[in-house]
């Protein structure tokens, strides 16, 4: 099965009911949206929207098959005309019935009743077919939407997933930084008791590495939460912890422009997609309402067998019969529920070229980020480089008692900073892409995005 290797990766292992949750065996991007598309909640829920339009489909379509009834009934009573009447039904009506004093006051009857009732719409001005055919709109436009639920999906995953991998590494880094400030504070101590730096640098150095443990504090939480948010969106225990086997890296630059984004996205998004079919179901809506005023033929037809006792003398009985029905006047709600039907499809298709403008806008956004991550990450770069070499040479500095305790701590803070900035600018590069795609509707299990390669 599709998503049996994905699941089976992400058992929960667990020491004991109160054990710490532990980290998984490291996955790929594509197992997490493999193991999301297979249990997320979410999703599921949405995915049983196509079975109710399917639903919907059918029952538009029962009108066109004839309807058979099934009763079975038991009455008593000494009604007169009950028991004239059951009696011939019954087929035991004798001349004795005719007495006037048993047609006055008869004895109580029974009647037992077998009665099959059949009827057929022969032709209603076409209503049935128009609601069959919205019905159907509808049922494509589930699909559609959950379509796009999926892609939705894949984008959440793809930012947890990047989001467990930047946390990770902050978390390294802050790990680094705090390191390096608590060899800052023992080598200042060692200077002041040298007599080789003043008592107020040994408090700046404290200070600093306070400031690196909350760091780090914080770099521990903010990863807990991202596993956590990460086995959420995959339909994981968030004690789940799946642990991301990628790293973050540069990606490679589009290859198309923005206006070829454009044309996929008002092409393929499921969700306009989705919504173009809404308005020819609410056209079709006005199709029926308006052969509501149309003339109705019914075939009807009906078999009974009437008895005093279940397995007594018993009569049968049967009628069919044609019924024309055309409404002459009802007070105007006819023409009301057209009119509804009317403004109802006017409303969708101003909906309609809402969302088509909305579209526009999400995907030429999506595209002006990912060129700005892009541009981000390409400086980010080169500021670690340049942090990790400045801060090389104003500890060689410190050391040569040429640089004081604020440059080294300062230089110290902007390698972080830079490395930080980094990591963030890849993976919102990252995510921009999918966010693309999905503007696009092109987001799927077998996008590139979801099969990363480093960029040449």
């Amino acid at each position: 099965m599709k998503h049996r290797l994905a699941v089976a990766t992400f058992l929960v292992v667990l020491l004991d009911a109160g054990a710490p949750a532990v980290a998984q065996q490291p996955i790929t991007l594509r197992e997490a949206v493999a193991t999301a598309l297979g249990n997320n909640p979410a999703l599921q829920a949405a995915d049983q929207q196509r079975t109710i339009a399917a639903a919907h489909v059918d029952m538009a379509r029962a009108v066109w098959y004839p309807r058979l009834d099934f009763s079975q009934s038991f009455t008593r009573g000494n009604n007169p005309v009950y028991v004239f009447g059951t009696l011939l039904t019954q087929r035991q009506f004798t001349a004795a019935n005719f007495a006037l004093p048993g047609l006055n006051a008869p004895r109580p009857l029974d009647n037992w009743q077998t009665r099959l009732d059949g009827q057929w719409r022969l032709f209603d001005s076409f209503q049935s077919r128009y609601r069959v055919q919205a019905a159907q709109r509808m049922k494509t436009a589930a699909e559609f939407r959950t379509e796009q639920e999926r892609q939705n999906l894949i984008l959440r995953v793809v930012r947890a997933y990047y989001g467990v991998v930047v946390a990770r590494e902050n978390l390294a880094a802050a790990e680094e930084a705090l390191r390096t400030a608590q060899a800052n504070e023992k080598r200042v101590r060692d200077r002041v008791e040298a007599g080789l730096a003043v008592p107020s640098d040994l408090l700046s150095a404290q200070v600093f590495r306070a400031q690196m443990e909350e760091r780090h504090i914080r770099a521990e939480n903010q990863l807990q939460l991202a596993r956590m948010t990460l086995a959420h969106e995959m339909g994981l225990p968030p004690d789940a912890w799946p642990e991301p086997s990628e790293s973050l890296h540069e990606l490679a630059p589009l290859d198309r422009d923005v206006e070829l984004w454009e044309r996929a996205a008002l092409a393929e998004r499921p969700d306009l997609r989705a919504v173009e079919l809404q308005y020819q179901a609410a056209a079709s809506h006005s199709r029926v309402a308006r052969a509501d005023l149309g003339p109705k033929l019914h075939l009807t037809a009906s078999i009974e067998r009437d008895a005093e006792t279940l397995g007594g003398p018993s009569g049968t009985n049967w009628m069919a019969g044609v019924r024309l029905d055309f409404n002459l006047f009802a007070g105007g709600a006819d023409r009301a529920r057209l009119a509804e039907a009317e403004a109802r499809q006017r409303q969708a298709e101003r909906q309609l070229e809402a969302f088509r403008s909305a579209v526009r806008l999400e995907l030429r956004q999506a595209y002006l980020e990912v060129k700005a991550a892009e541009k981000r990450a390409a400086a980010a770069s080169g500021a670690v480089e340049q942090a990790r070499e400045s801060l090389r040479i104003i500890q060689n500095r410190y050391e040569a008692g040429l640089a004081d305790i604020t440059e080294l701590l300062r230089a110290q803070t902007a390698q972080l900073e830079a490395q930080t900035a980094w990591l963030a600018a890849l993976h919102d590069w990252h995510v921009a892409r999918a966010a693309l795609e999905r503007a696009a509707g092109r987001l799927t299990a077998e996008s590139s995005i979801v099969h990363p390669t480093e960029a040449p």
